[in-house]
């Protein structure tokens, strides 16, 4: 398959901890022509409308606003990697789980919950939270190497974990902690 232009998106819930302003910011510095970013959540917050304001003269930059929950796999279907830039503890990436189900690598921040699902390289590209020019440079980086996206896809449902495995191991390990306090 080729790449015409790279079709970046997010879809969650719109905050400033998800660091939507840090992917609009290393976004806004590619080359247009190149590739567009689709953002999918709640625009109504106020937080929302200053970014929509702040970026509305970059026609490569697409909110969508909110979608129902059955759509979402719909959707992201539509594009080819998802940016997941969260600036604080994600204890579990359920949109990163949606998004390898559906073979689309993903660009996340090394917050907890990425890391358990994507292997840097292989169905995708950790980088630092909180850091414009790395998120610019993984994004760059997948736009001069388009052949990255399809090896990726082919790698990206391979290391899913599910919510049940997720509160299995959660409980596993809760259990474990009890076990060591009531032994001490």
């Amino acid at each position: 398959m080729e790449y015409q232009k790279c079709k970046f998106f997010y879809v969650g819930r719109i905050g400033y901890i998800k660091g939507i302003h840090l992917l609009l910011e290393a976004f806004a510095g590619l080359d247009a022509s190149r590739c567009e970013l689709h953002i999918i959540g709640d625009t109504n917050e106020k937080y929302a409308q200053h970014l929509m304001k702040q970026y509305k003269k970059y026609p490569n930059i697409i909110f969508h606003g909110k979608i129902q929950p059955d759509e979402v796999s719909e959707y992201i279907r539509l594009f080819d990697i998802l940016v997941h830039p969260a600036i604080y503890l994600e204890v579990f990436g359920l949109n990163i789980g949606e998004a390898l189900l559906e073979k689309k690598p993903v660009i996340a921040t090394r917050c907890g919950g990425a890391e358990m699902q994507i292997e840097d390289k292989k169905n995708g590209l950790l980088i630092e939270p909180n850091n414009v020019d790395e998120l610019q440079s993984a994004m760059q980086w997948i736009l001069d190497h388009p052949i990255e996206i399809r090896r990726m896809s082919d790698n990206a449902d391979k290391h899913v974990i599910s919510m049940e495995e997720h509160v299995h191991t959660l409980v596993e390990l809760y259990k474990n902690q009890i076990k060591k306090y009531n032994d001490f």
